[in-house]
């Protein structure tokens, strides 16, 4: 009998243990408390467009997250540097060899901008995201769905960032 009676009780406890949880609350960004089932990681938030940023860039980034593999084949400023030219973001290929000097040669050659941005995840779709780390670095390009240099990804490499860089449209 008290075998069944804990047994009840450990069912009663699982059936009301969805209200208990929907009473926990966080405090997001806004310094508002939000419900538990309401917050969302920042990796499965949209990506922000911002009109200011160059259509080409754009185009930029959809090339490459279609290009892109589902590994990394340590490639990746080739894979960014082909899809910049290809959807004409640049007049000519970039010539440094490693990812993390791209930031500078796009700001001194192609008339990029840095961006106010310090998070991979507020970077606005289209712009050109550089990493320092590992010897050479990492470059990617921030896409509607996540990023994508020679692999996509929804989640922001986790090396130190350099900078966000994007044209301005004229």
């Amino acid at each position: 009998m008290r075998r069944k009676f804990l047994s009840l009780l450990f069912l009663a406890v699982l059936a009301s243990s969805h209200s208990l949880k929907a009473q926990a609350f966080f405090e997001n960004d806004d310094n508002a408390y939000t419900d538990a089932y309401s917050w969302t990681p920042r990796y499965l938030q949209p990506a922000t467009y911002d009109s200011r940023i160059d259509p080409s860039l754009i185009r930029a980034a959809i090339i490459a997250e279609q290009r892109a593999g589902r590994h990394s084949l340590l490639l990746c400023w080739h894979y960014v540097k082909a899809a910049l030219v290809d959807a004409h973001a640049v007049n000519s290929c970039p010539k440094t060899a490693y990812a993390c000097e791209a930031g500078s040669e796009l700001v001194a050659l192609h008339g990029f901008v840095r961006l106010p941005v310090s998070d991979p995840y507020r970077a606005p779709v289209g712009s050109v995201i550089v990493y320092s780390g590992h010897g050479a670095g990492h470059v990617e390009l921030r896409t509607p769905h996540g990023f994508a240099s020679d692999y996509r990804s929804i989640w922001a490499c986790r090396y130190h960032l350099l900078g966000v860089y994007a044209r301005l449209a004229s």
